[in-house]
């Protein structure tokens, strides 16, 4: 993990944010660290924009991707925690740049890995924020070079999440469809 400086006034959160994550950059293993940086990363989708959004390119922008890494990296130790964490933000977004595209194969690849708590989470959403998040997690330019969404559904059919799964491939065929300039 690497220091991070700013220039602009961090807002409270993101001060609460780039703390926890110092204190857990020096103390990597510390269980406390880890459940503080866990307590201290956003909550939902306006606190992850307001901290991380690339709208003004403030407040912890600049370093949103070893942020977002080293909270995905805490679902070494706490899944559940973090699956619902990222979950509860990724459910409301579109897709877009840097940390909100960090977020997006994050929250893929840790389906792969904890295939059953993911399932369990998205699950217990509602039908549209089930949907919202399909299509969240399908928005890439080329699914040909995302292997990963593809291996989980796969992991999903294993499982025997099978609706879970025809969502997802529903997501990427109304995602293949639209053509941009």
């Amino acid at each position: 993990m690497q220091n991070l400086s700013f220039c602009q006034p961090l807002s409270a959160d993101s001060k609460n944010v780039k703390a926890a994550y110092d204190e857990l950059a020096k103390h990597a293993d510390s269980k406390q660290k880890q459940l503080a940086y866990l307590k201290a990363f956003p909550e939902n989708k306006k606190q992850f924009l307001e901290v991380f959004g690339a709208a003004d390119f403030g407040q912890l922008y600049k370093g949103s991707h070893e942020y977002i890494t080293a909270f995905f990296e805490l679902s070494k130790k706490h899944p559940a925690a973090v699956i619902d964490k990222s979950i509860n933000i990724g459910k409301d977004l579109i897709w877009d740049a840097d940390a909100v595209g960090d977020l997006q194969h994050s929250i893929v690849e840790m389906g792969n890995e904890h295939t059953s708590t993911f399932a369990r989470k998205v699950n217990a959403l509602t039908a549209q924020q089930r949907n919202n998040l399909a299509k969240f997690l399908a928005d890439v330019e080329n699914h040909k070079t995302y292997p990963e969404y593809q291996a989980l559904i796969d992991a999903l059919n294993k499982i025997h999440q099978v609706k879970l799964a025809g969502r997802l491939i529903k997501a990427r065929t109304e995602r293949e469809r639209i053509k941009y300039d």
